[in-house]
């Protein structure tokens, strides 16, 4: 009993630690080789990346914590940048993460409606999360009155909508790939 925990738990925290360095490596190289997409003018400090991926695919491997781990890993490295940028980036991860992990709590997905709604809820707590700290958050911590926050915020939500699929969609995507290839590290 006491080895299985052991090798659970070394297999926990290698797994979450290598998702977490992915994350830093991508958000990294996405930086400076300029491949971080701007979403639309005058919205253009909104930038479509990858990052939400290995964040996902270490929740759906490894469980809650380790999302949230990589969450909080991807909110520091970032942050050496610009950490607004990374709280708000923070932010809209872990609320996809906590999207699907409140349908995926009771049960793994046994049917393609459970997945469906997993990643559909990830992306509506995300687009509601994001749409409540933006008008809050811009107006205190950057130059952006509320005003035009409020008048952009169809707009912030569908980017939120668009980047919350390509993490979902991507994350569950990866994680069929590694079940596929290696059976043992599906989540319990």
């Amino acid at each position: 009993m006491s080895q299985l925990y052991t090798r659970r738990k070394s297999v926990f925290i290698a797994g979450t630690a290598i998702l977490a360095a992915v994350v830093v490596v991508l958000d990294q190289m996405t930086k400076m080789a300029g491949l971080k997409i701007p979403f639309t003018p005058p919205l253009t400090f909104l930038k479509f990346d990858a990052l939400g991926i290995p964040m996902l695919l270490s929740y759906f491997l490894f469980g809650f914590l380790s999302g949230a781990i990589t969450s909080a890993v991807a909110w520091f490295s970032i942050s050496f940048r610009d950490p607004f940028s990374g709280f708000m980036k923070f932010l809209a991860e872990f609320s996809t993460i906590m999207g699907v992990y409140l349908v995926l709590r009771a049960r793994r997905p046994t049917s393609n409606m459970w997945k469906g709604l997993a990643m559909l809820s990830g992306i509506m707590v995300r687009v509601i999360v994001m749409a409540v700290a933006n008008v809050l958050l811009l107006p205190l911590f950057t130059t952006t009155t509320i005003e035009f926050v409020l008048a952009w915020l169809h707009l912030i939500s569908i980017f939120n909508i668009i980047q919350g699929a390509i993490s979902v969609f991507g994350g569950f995507l990866v994680y069929e790939a590694v079940i596929l290839r290696l059976p043992s590290l599906r989540a319990k």
